[in-house]
C-alpha cells in the first residue's frame, strides 16, 4: 500500500537531503524544491457532516427510485471541523461545495424533513436568511454541515492560516453546486423538491467577492497574477520557468474553481481579467496549472507525466464503497500515479464502517510534515 522497499529508501534519502528543520514553528526547505515536487493529502466535501440516521432510514427506503447520487450508502460519511483537520491529520487541501443564495432564505428550510416524523424544517439560524452563499452537499437531503456559509469557513481558513505563517500552502477546492435534489430526481420534485440556481457570471463575481472580503490586503492569498509574474499566460510560465519554489509559496492560500460550468470563469482568466481562483483545467490550455484526474487505477502513468508540468488531483476512494470493504487498490494507483493532491473521506477510521484509513505518515520519515516528496 505504501510503495516499494526502493521507493520508500528513495523517499528517505529526498527528504533527508531537501530540507533543514530550523526549529518546531519554521521549516526551510531546498530552494530546489518546487510547488509541485510535494504531494498532500486533501479531504472530499471538507465541511460534511454525517446525515441523521433518521435521514438515511428514510432515503434506504426509495433508494430505487432516488439514483446513486442519493443512495444512502454514498452519503453517510463526514467530517471535522476544518481546523482539527488541519491541526490533528495534516490536511493541506479541502473541497467546499457551495450553492448561489443571491436572495437569502433559500435553504432556509429542509424540504425532506416535513415527510419525516422527528426532524425540524427550519434552520434556527439568522444567516440562512441574509444573501451569501450557502454550504452544503445536497440541497434538502444531505444538509448538516460545519459551515452553514460558505463566509464563516473562509474566516476560519484566514485565521488559521494566520495562525500558522509557515504552513505548507492550503489548498481549496470550490464546487458551485448548480444541481440540488430536485434536479436530480423527478421523484423528489413531485414532492415539491426546488431546482438549485445556476451559476452565471453575476454569481461567480460574488463567489470571487466573498473569498477577496475575507482575504483582501493581505498576502496569504495566491492567486493566477501571481503565478503568471510578468508572464505572458499561466501556460508560458510553467513551461519556461516552472512552478515557484515551496519555500516562497509557504503560508498561502490557494483556491481552485471546480465543476463543469466553469467555462466563463476559464474564459475572463484567458482574457487577461484578475480574479483570485485557478480552474481545473486540461493540459495545454493558457489557464491550465491545476489538472483533475479522480480515479488513477489505469491512469498511473498518464498522470505521472502530466505532474512533470501540472498539479494534478485524485482521489484515493469514492464516498464510502472503498471504505466498507477495505479496498486500496485506488489508493495505491493514486500513490503510484505521483498526482501531488489525493483527495479522501477517509484521513480518520469510521468505526461503524470498518478500519479503512488513508494517511501518508508511513512516509513522514524526519518529522510530522503534513506532506511527502514525490517519488
Amino acid at each position: 500500500m505504501i510503495g516499494s522497499k526502493n521507493q520508500f529508501s528513495s523517499l528517505y534519502v529526498g527528504i533527508l537531503f531537501s530540507f533543514v528543520l530550523i526549529n518546531s514553528s519554521y521549516a526551510q526547505y531546498s530552494d530546489t524544491i518546487r510547488l509541485n515536487d510535494i504531494r498532500i493529502l486533501a479531504s472530499h466535501n471538507s465541511y460534511k457532516k454525517k446525515p441523521d440516521p433518521k435521514v438515511l432510514s428514510f432515503l434506504n427506503h426509495f433508494k430505487k427510485r432516488l439514483g446513486d447520487d442519493l443512495d444512502p450508502k454514498r452519503l453517510d460519511y463526514g467530517h471535522l471541523p476544518l481546523s482539527e483537520q488541519f491541526d490533528d491529520y495534516g490536511i493541506r487541501g479541502i473541497e467546499l461545495d457551495v450553492y448561489y443564495d443571491p436572495k437569502g432564505g433559500k435553504f432556509s428550510k429542509r424540504k425532506l424533513n416535513f415527510l419525516i416524523c422527528g426532524l425540524k424544517q427550519k434552520v434556527n439560524d439568522s444567516v440562512m436568511h441574509q444573501p451569501g452563499f450557502k454550504m452544503l452537499h445536497i440541497a434538502d437531503i444531505d444538509y448538516e454541515t460545519n459551515y452553514l456559509t460558505f463566509k464563516s469557513a473562509l474566516e476560519e481558513i484566514y485565521q488559521w492560516s494566520s495562525n500558522n505563517p509557515q504552513h505548507i500552502p492550503l489548498y481549496i477546492t470550490i464546487e458551485p453546486k448548480g444541481e440540488s435534489a430536485g434536479d436530480y430526481s423527478g421523484f423528489l420534485r413531485l414532492l415539491g423538491f426546488k431546482r438549485a440556481i445556476k451559476y452565471d457570471s453575476i454569481a461567480y463575481r460574488a463567489l470571487d467577492n466573498e473569498i477577496l472580503d475575507v482575504f483582501k490586503n493581505t498576502s496569504i492569498l495566491y492567486t493566477p497574477k501571481d503565478l503568471i509574474a510578468g508572464h505572458k499566460s499561466i501556460s508560458e510560465r510553467l513551461k519556461t520557468t516552472s512552478w515557484p519554489t515551496l519555500n516562497s509559496c509557504l503560508g498561502k492560500v490557494i483556491f481552485i474553481l471546480d465543476g463543469d460550468q466553469n467555462d466563463m470563469y476559464q474564459t475572463s482568466l484567458e482574457n487577461g481579467e484578475e480574479r483570485p481562483m485557478f480552474t481545473f483545467s486540461e493540459p495545454g490550455k493558457l489557464t491550465a496549472a491545476f489538472i483533475k484526474r479522480n480515479n488513477p487505477i489505469g491512469q498511473e502513468e498518464v498522470i505521472n507525466n502530466l505532474t512533470n508540468e501540472y498539479i494534478v488531483r485524485t482521489r484515493s476512494d469514492v464516498e464510502t464503497m472503498q471504505a466498507r470493504t477495505g479496498d486500496y487498490s485506488m489508493f495505491n494507483a493514486a500513490m503510484n500515479s505521483n498526482a501531488q493532491i489525493i483527495s479522501t473521506d477517509y484521513y480518520r477510521e469510521d468505526p461503524i464502517i470498518g478500519s479503512f484509513k488513508i494517511s501518508l505518515d508511513s512516509f513522514k520519515i524526519l518529522s510530522n510534515l503534513p506532506f511527502i516528496f514525490r517519488l
